[in-house]
């Protein structure tokens, strides 16, 4: 159930945030696209702007955070320039968000049936009985055994992945056409992540429901996504067909991520040799000393003056796919 035209796109969305001593770009000028039924991965570092992104198009910025240039286009509907009270209505219904921590977002006073009736109730407009039903078939649909028995139970008395499962049933119940998952199994094990991963595609291919899924995890890129957004300190510096930046990645960052993410070489571990697994030098720049040109120059080993002192274009790279870099060779884009 995918379509080529974008069903959410974001143009040249920038967020500030005001200090006593002035105003610090946050995000500089993103543009990215979704389409139906696809699921895009964004990619970076912490403090690269992946979660900005994501309460920017929730319209949910912390206090003191604005957006200040920009259009976040919903199937059609600039929401940038959306009362408060629509936005209301299109959080849950239309865009849901499943955040990093399931314990700190679930209400830990409340049953988690409670919970998922009272976003159905919200948004759908169902009674108590009809939406306490479609609170047992959401949690029967993310696999949580005796659903009926368990839709009293608290969110202490359920381990970290079935709190999870439980948020995506939440996020899922009022049959949004688009989910934020922002880094949905960074407390669980390895196991646990595989079924979530499973029932997040599973659930996509039944819904055809369109995912953003915000992580630092390069394999569950390769897993899920169909195209790739990297992010680095408020730029949008590389992005594409998830098969064409894996197989090609054409900003230095990228290929630095790549290059620590673990993989598994037999030969070298039966050897006893080490594996080639490096670090990207330096640190993220704090927000309000960026460098003058390309901001990951200081970390970049192809760097030169240039890179240090202009702002990169981007670039074409291959059909769709593109970088924010002096050093890859192709069109310059518009």
């Amino acid at each position: 159930m995918t379509d080529t035209a974008p069903f959410l796109e974001i143009i040249d969305l920038s967020v500030e945030m005001k200090t006593e001593t002035g105003t610090i770009r946050v995000l500089d000028n993103v543009s990215l696209q979704i389409r139906r039924g696809t699921t895009l991965g964004i990619v970076g570092e912490s403090g690269c702007g992946k979660s900005m992104t994501a309460l920017a198009m929730m319209r949910l910025l912390p206090p003191g955070f604005e957006i200040t240039s920009g259009q976040i286009i919903l199937d059609g509907e600039d929401i940038t320039r959306a009362s408060d009270a629509r936005m209301r209505a299109l959080r849950g219904n239309d865009i849901s968000m499943i955040f990093q921590e399931p314990m700190t977002s679930l209400n830990p006073v409340f049953t988690v049936g409670d919970q998922i009736a009272e976003a159905v109730r919200q948004h759908q407009g169902l009674d108590k009985a009809k939406a306490e039903q479609r609170a047992i078939e959401m949690l029967k649909s993310v696999q949580i055994p005796g659903a009926e028995a368990r839709l009293h139970s608290y969110p202490h008395e359920f381990s970290g992945g079935m709190r999870q499962r439980v948020m995506i049933a939440m996020a899922l119940a009022c049959q949004p056409r688009l989910i934020i998952a922002d880094e949905p199994t960074t407390a669980l094990d390895v196991t646990v992540q595989a079924q979530i991963f499973a029932l997040m595609r599973e659930l996509q291919e039944e819904t055809g429901t369109a995912i953003m899924l915000i992580t630092h995890d390069l394999g569950a890129v390769a897993e899920l996504a169909d195209d790739v957004a990297v992010f680095y300190s408020g730029w949008r510096i590389e992005s594409g067909p998830a098969a064409s930046i894996l197989r090609n990645a054409s900003h230095p960052y990228t290929s630095g991520l790549m290059s620590c993410t673990p993989r598994l070489r037999l030969g070298k571990a039966a050897a006893g040799g080490a594996a080639d697994l490096r670090e990207i030098a330096g640190m993220v720049p704090q927000l309000g000393q960026m460098p003058q040109g390309c901001r990951f120059a200081p970390r970049c080993a192809l760097a030169d003056d240039h890179c240090r002192s202009a702002v990169p274009p981007d670039v074409g790279v291959a059909p769709a796919h593109s970088a924010k870099c002096w050093k890859t060779e192709a069109e310059v884009l518009a």
